[in-house]
């Protein structure tokens, strides 16, 4: 099948970001290591606000001292080239988002953020960006560096690459492996090739 769709991760997927999730969870009173949006969902709707203003303040300030990851530039120029459309599947807020986007000069083909579906791990996103990129779960790739990411995709019926420096209990569960966004493309590549 041909590649029409590569939907990637955010922070360190495509960019490297100073997040510092335990200082989030204990600004806010999470759980240490409890998974924030979903550690959310007790809180009332004034803690909820006041969560997410914090959250929002650490995304701002992490996406100033954002920096590309290597060869993110590389891969997308390498996609677009192919005509292959990319898109963004975060957990991030859109703000953080289109931040990001202006501060690195990025165009995705289209973007998801927490505000914008059900977050990731749920599969909804990478439905929505399918459907808003006239691709379909066989042309498609999901490419992550967390569990999320991975889940998301398969819970969609598509294939994964997982981004991570040494192999992981989730990463196995990704159609592939990568140690870098150049490994990244030359999995991409061989699919294109195939097609």
């Amino acid at each position: 099948m041909p590649l029409k769709l590569v939907i990637f991760d955010m922070d360190g997927t495509l960019l490297e970001t100073p997040l510092d999730f335990d200082a989030i969870r204990a600004e806010i009173g999470l759980p240490d290591s409890a998974p924030i949006l979903e550690a959310m969902g007790g809180l009332t709707d004034a803690e909820r606000a006041r969560a997410n203003r914090i959250i929002d303040r650490h995304e701002a300030a992490s996406a100033d001292r954002s920096r590309l990851m290597p060869g993110a530039e590389r891969l997308l120029a390498w996609l677009r080239s192919r005509g292959v459309k990319v898109a963004v599947l975060t957990r991030n807020s859109r703000a953080s988002v289109e931040h990001a986007v202006r501060h690195h000069g990025l165009v995705f083909d289209a973007t998801i953020a927490r505000e914008d579906n059900k977050p990731k791990p749920s599969p909804a996103g990478v439905h929505d960006l399918m459907e808003r990129c006239g691709a379909d779960a066989a042309d498609t790739v999901v490419v992550g560096d967390f569990r999320f990411d991975i889940e998301a995709g398969t819970g969609a019926g598509v294939r994964t690459i997982a981004l991570a420096a040494e192999p992981t209990d989730w990463s196995a569960d990704a159609t592939w492996q990568a140690a870098s966004l150049d490994d990244v493309q030359a999995i991409l590549e061989r699919i294109a090739a195939e097609a």
